[in-house]
């Protein structure tokens, strides 16, 4: 990967999240624990294996966005 996309990348994963990001999260998280509080033992275990999977997705996701992103913009500068 192109140091400067490496920098780019790592410097947005160390920013602070928005006030509305924030609020968004609190509430995904009030939601995900009234959805958990109905599961038995064996559905809690295969949900959180299922969420650490989906973010592993969100990430390389996110990763493959920036990386398009900047080929994009270093083409289109030349």
């Amino acid at each position: 990967m192109n140091k400067i996309l490496k920098l780019l990348v790592d410097d947005y994963t160390n920013k602070e999240s928005s006030a509305e990001y924030k609020l968004i999260l609190h509430r995904y998280c009030d939601a995900e624990k009234a959805f958990l509080d109905l599961l038995d033992d064996k559905q809690k275990a295969e949900y959180l294996k299922l969420g650490s999977v989906g973010g592993e997705l969100s990430v390389l996701e996110q990763d493959e966005f920036a990386e398009y992103i900047f080929k994009n913009i270093v083409e289109a500068s030349r």
